[in-house]
């Protein structure tokens, strides 16, 4: 299933290409089967005519389907898809670099990752100003529908998300929403929509919220995380 829906996605320039064409060669059946049929005099003719027009109005139908369910695919299901299937993991990577004086002067570079506490929320990743959350800012207190601005416009952009998730033992992140297009691009003049929080939807409390931005190679850098303050609706 994932490999038709990336197979649609990859290709979708060319489906609409050829699915247009096909639409208006049988366009121009139904057109030309029509005026046969007004202009048939014995009942073979109208025969013919009328089950090329059905014939041809059949497929149009199924053209229109294939580009609408194209377009279905590429909007909404791949998107959806690649937020569950690239989820982004969360650690505290320390570079520890030794280098050994030998005639081959070998540098290694080895990667630690240590477990972070899950009540602990990092907003060190929002110093980062091209994938980053500018309202609304750590620790204020929301209610209602929230707008989230930013920006998400790393090198190699594929898809960015902003999730959420309650600061209590064992939660985990939930998806909100997501985006295959950069947010924030010819020098960011303007603050941009990266998307909304329905906070009615959850239970008041306090709440970590994240960005995360992906490239193309899969990898991500640390994550905007914020804390949040959800308060009961007005």
């Amino acid at each position: 299933m994932e490999e038709i829906l990336l197979f649609i996605e990859e290709r979708q320039t060319w489906i609409y290409v050829i699915l247009t064409l096909a639409g208006l060669v049988y366009l121009r059946s139904i057109f030309h089967s029509y005026k046969e049929l007004r202009g048939s005099i014995f009942s073979l003719e109208r025969e013919r005519a009328m089950s090329r027009l059905i014939r041809s109005g059949a497929m149009l139908i199924l053209v229109f389907a294939g580009l609408a369910a194209t377009f279905v695919v590429a909007t909404f299901a791949w998107p959806a898809l690649s937020v569950s299937i690239h989820q982004t993991p969360i650690p505290t990577v320390s570079l520890l670099a030794t280098l050994e004086v030998d005639s081959d002067a070998v540098v290694e570079v080895s990667l630690t990752t240590t477990p972070r506490d899950s009540l602990i929320v990092d907003s060190s990743g929002c110093l980062n100003p091209m994938a980053t959350i500018t309202d609304p800012q750590d620790s204020d207190s929301v209610s209602g529908l929230v707008v989230v601005e930013g920006v998400a416009n790393i090198t190699n952009f594929a898809f960015y998300k902003i999730e959420y998730k309650r600061l209590m033992p064992g939660e985990v992140w939930h998806p909100i929403s997501a985006g295959t297009q950069p947010v924030c691009e010819d020098g960011c003049q303007v603050r941009e929509e990266l998307g909304t929080w329905n906070t009615t939807l959850v239970t008041p409390g306090e709440y970590a919220f994240r960005l995360v931005v992906m490239d193309v190679e899969g990898n991500a850098p640390l994550p905007c995380e914020i804390q949040l303050r959800v308060l009961p609706p007005p």
